[in-house]
This record gives C-alpha cells, sequence and structure tokens, in this order.
C-alpha cells in the first residue's frame, strides 16, 4: 500500500476515542437497562447521557406522558430528524415531512385497512406455504430457511403494491425496494451500534453513510429503477384527474381511480397546485416521502414478527388456544376456502393480546426522540433550549405501579378482554410512540404481523435450533430482530390448505 500511515491514524483516532468512552460504551450498549436504572436511582427522574455525539436528557416513567405529547415544548419533528440523521430531508421539506408521511399513511392505508388485508392476504397464504415447503427440505440437509428475510421480502412486495400499484410488481424492483430499505435503516442510525466508528466517531460514521446512501446507492437503485416510471405515472394520474374535472357527474362515477398511495399523494398536490402539472421539486419530494414509507412499512414490521415468532417458540403453552382461536375466526371466500379477512384479525384477541405483550417486554429503551423548542424545568432540572429528551422505554413498560410486583412476567393473554389492542397506545405503552405523532402505520404493521404468524401457526410449530434467542442490540430492539435460528416442524392436520 503507497499510504499505510493513512491505515495507522484512522485505527489511531478509533483507538483514542475508544479509550475516551470505553467505559459508558460496555454500559450504555451492552446494558443499557441496567445502566440507566442505576443512573435514576443515583440521580433522579432526568439525566443526560451523551451518545451519539449529542448529550441526550432522559426520563422515566414519570415524566414520559408529558415528554411525548408537548407537542408546544418538545418537537418530534426535529427530534426524530436528528436522531435519525434525517436533518438535510427535514430541510429540504421545510418541516412537513412527518406531518405529510402521517397524512398519506392515515388516508391511503389506515382508512382502507378492510379493504388492503383482503388485497394482501393472498401473498402471504402464497409466500407461508413456500416457507413451510422449505422448511420441510430444511430439516433434511440441515440449512433452514431464514425467517425473517423470506417475510422481509413478503412486507416488501406488499408495500410495493400499496404504494405504487401491481404494476410495479417483479424480482428487480422487489430487490429494489429490499435495498432501499436496508439503505434508510442504515441512514437513520440502525446499525450504528455495531460499528466502532460509529459509537465513538459518529460524525464521521454520519458523513459516510450519507455519501454511500444518499450519494451513492439511493441514486443508483431506487431512483434510476423507480423513477422514470414514478414520473410517468405522476403524468398519468394528473392526466386522469383533469379528465375526471372535464367530464364531472355521472361520467365520473364510471371512472376507476387508482388506488395506490402515489395516486393519492399526486392527487392532493395536483389540487394544492389549483389543477396544475406538478413541479419537479414536489416529485422529488414525492420520491422522498416514498422513501420514508418503504423503510418505516419493510424493515420494523418484518422484525416485531419476528420477535413474536421467537416469543411463542419459547413458550409452546401459549399454541393451543392460539390455533383454537384461529380455527375460530377463519372465514370461507366465495369457493368455500377458509382465509384470514380484517374482521378475522380484529376477532383474534388473544393473538392481538400476544402480540401486545411481546411489544411490552421485549425490551425496548430509548423511546421516541423530542427536542426542546424552549428551556424547560424537568423536576429539579432545567433542560435547555435545543437539547434532545427522550423517555427510557422500560421504565414505562416495567412499571410496578401499572404492573404489579413482577413487570417483568410474561403475561401473553393479559390483554384479551381489557380493550387495549395491540394498536393502543398509552401512558403504560409507548411501543408507538403517544399523543398526536404516534406510529400512524402501527394498524397495517399489527395486522401484517398477524397475518405472518396466524398462517405459520396454522400450518407449523415454531422452535428455537438453539433452544433460546439472544438480543442482537440491547439499545435497539425496535428495527433489531432477535438472533436466533427458527425452525418450523410441520403439523399433521392444518388449519389452512
Amino acid at each position: 500500500m503507497d499510504h499505510p500511515y493513512l491505515i495507522a491514524l484512522l485505527f489511531s483516532i478509533v483507538g483514542y476515542g475508544w479509550y475516551l468512552q470505553r467505559d459508558l460504551a460496555e454500559d450504555i450498549f451492552k446494558r443499557p437497562r441496567e445502566a440507566y436504572g442505576e443512573a435514576f436511582a443515583a440521580h433522579g427522574p432526568v439525566i443526560g447521557v451523551r451518545r451519539k455525539g449529542n448529550l441526550e436528557y432522559i426520563v422515566n416513567h414519570e415524566y414520559a406522558r408529558y415528554v411525548l405529547t408537548c407537542d408546544r415544548l418538545f418537537s418530534f419533528e426535529r427530534g426524530s430528524a436528528a436522531i435519525m440523521n434525517l436533518q438535510p430531508l427535514m430541510a429540504f421539506t421545510e418541516g412537513a415531512l412527518f406531518r405529510d408521511l402521517q397524512d398519506f399513511v392515515r388516508d391511503g392505508i389506515v382508512n382502507r385497512i378492510d379493504e388492503i388485508v383482503e388485497r394482501i392476504w393472498p401473498l402471504f397464504q402464497r409466500d407461508t406455504k413456500e416457507f413451510i415447503q422449505m422448511s420441510i427440505a430444511g430439516a433434511k440437509d440441515g440449512k433452514h430457511p431464514n425467517c425473517h428475510d423470506h417475510y422481509h421480502n413478503t412486507i416488501a412486495e406488499t408495500t410495493l403494491i400499496l404504494l405504487l400499484g401491481q404494476d410495479y410488481v417483479n424480482d428487480h424492483n422487489l430487490a429494489t425496494i429490499e435495498d432501499v430499505s436496508n439503505c434508510m435503516a442504515e441512514l437513520t442510525g440502525q446499525y450504528q451500534n455495531f460499528s466502532l466508528v460509529g459509537r465513538y466517531l459518529p460524525y464521521l460514521w454520519i458523513l459516510y453513510t450519507w455519501v454511500k446512501v444518499i450519494l451513492i446507492r439511493i441514486p443508483l437503485g431506487f431512483f434510476r429503477t423507480f423513477g422514470p416510471q414514478v414520473w410517468r405515472d405522476i403524468d398519468q394520474y394528473e392526466r386522469l384527474m383533469s379528465e375526471a374535472e372535464r367530464s364531472g357527474g355521472a361520467s365520473l362515477l364510471k371512472m376507476r381511480f387508482p388506488k395506490s398511495v402515489l395516486y393519492l399523494i399526486t392527487k392532493t398536490y395536483y389540487r394544492a397546485n389549483g389543477g396544475k402539472s406538478i413541479g419537479w421539486a414536489r416529485r422529488v419530494y414525492i420520491a422522498v416521502l416514498l422513501l420514508c414509507l418503504i423503510f418505516a412499512a419493510v424493515h420494523t414490521t418484518t422484525v416485531v414478527s419476528q420477535w413474536v415468532l421467537c416469543q411463542l417458540a419459547t413458550r409452546p403453552e401459549y399454541l393451543e388456544p392460539l390455533r383454537q382461536e384461529l380455527s375460530e375466526v377463519l372465514e370461507e371466500d366465495d369457493t368455500g376456502a377458509l382465509r384470514l379477512t380484517a374482521r378475522s384479525l380484529r376477532h383474534a384477541r388473544l393473538m392481538d393480546s400476544f402480540i401486545r405483550e411481546v411489544m411490552r417486554l421485549k425490551g425496548d429503551t430509548i423511546a421516541a426522540m423530542r427536542y426542546t423548542t424552549c428551556d424547560v424545568p424537568l423536576g429539579d432540572v432545567v433542560i435547555p433550549k435545543g437539547s434532545f429528551v427522550t423517555v427510557l422505554a422500560t421504565t414505562v413498560h416495567e412499571n410496578p405501579d401499572v404492573f404489579g410486583d413482577a413487570p417483568r412476567d410474561f403475561n401473553g393473554f393479559q390483554w384479551a378482554d381489557s380493550g387495549k389492542e395491540a394498536v393502543m397506545t398509552g401512558p403504560a405503552h409507548i411501543v408507538f410512540g403517544l399523543g398526536r405523532f404516534a406510529c400512524p402505520g402501527r394498524v397495517l404493521a399489527v395486522n401484517e404481523i398477524k397475518l405472518i404468524v396466524m398462517s405459520l401457526i396454522a400450518r407449523a410449530t415454531p422452535s428455537l435450533l438453539e433452544g433460546k434467542f439472544e438480543v442482537a442490540d440491547p439499545l435497539n430492539t425496535v428495527t433489531q430482530p432477535p438472533k436466533g435460528t427458527l425452525v418450523f416442524s410441520p403439523i399433521g392436520k392444518t388449519f389452512l390448505q
């Protein structure tokens, strides 16, 4: 190598950063629940911790609701953009990014959830059959298929259909969607804790990641693959809306409009633009919205489904009642074949309760980030304007005042008759956030998790090859699946054909 001293310099910088922060890293990255808990016990309900190059103020359950719901003092948009390394995107969108995402998810997905479940159920049915066949083959040669990767592909296909439409579905586009999801996960820091540079030299890591993802992989992947087609579809949707405006009345009722989120976004901005063609800057913004929606829809949903399956594999006593419930909620289609519908999923209260309990106890630590808009007094501490504030979720989800003397004990069916569904947020359940900016896509996510888990246990029994699973990243269980090999053994009499 011509310049070996450059390599030596890089290792020296990383080594020095590690030396300065090694003790902190051991605690924060390897045992965050205990480390933060000890700090709360010593210093009270508000503590300050340096992480990823920032001073973060962490609060426990006492101030959780206040921090997550008082938007006047604690900004969700600025906090989320900063902690996810999306500040340039927020600047480009003039602060509207998260609000627009909420609106389009609500109008394009949540309000059509019954129709959507009916539309995507055949995909889960098809892919589960394929996965069980792969599992049978894997049991013979010892090469067990990866459940996470398999359903990551399924969720990618459903996302492609819902956002852009059925015409976009092909192998190349699906591979691009999965790559985009992984790129956005990397950009927003989901793998940062695994990197020494990411831990101790966060600004260097962020710069490198931005260059790699935003300047190279996204343009060569998403924009090159989808850009021309999305541009053409926006033109087509504008012509369709213009024709609808000219025809009006009875003719309008006969027209068939696309049901994709892209059409909804185009219609919104076309009308806001007074019926004129959407300009190139707004079209770039639409692409940014699609990128964020792809990441939110694909990555975290697949991860949580793996947490549910791993917990179910270690708690086989729950299988029989869940299968009994499954047999009761299945419905027949026009041909007499059994299927899962949105109504089926709503009536699967035991499954819903199990999912809620898994999410409560899977070990979430840092909750949604906020950014102070002014100096804010919390107890004996005054948090300066422009500071990061977040909640330690474990203190909320394991609060003995709410969950009794054994708050970490797993009780999978405790929510079944309580009226508290997995999608419901509250002061004691902040998995999806809390307040005005609670995750808008949680309805779709929970339904997709149910489709994965219920279609699998209808045909097979899950177990873990090693008999247990490990937490890959204790500081980030939201977007990191557990480490363990799931094995599925087909049952004699299946509930679904």
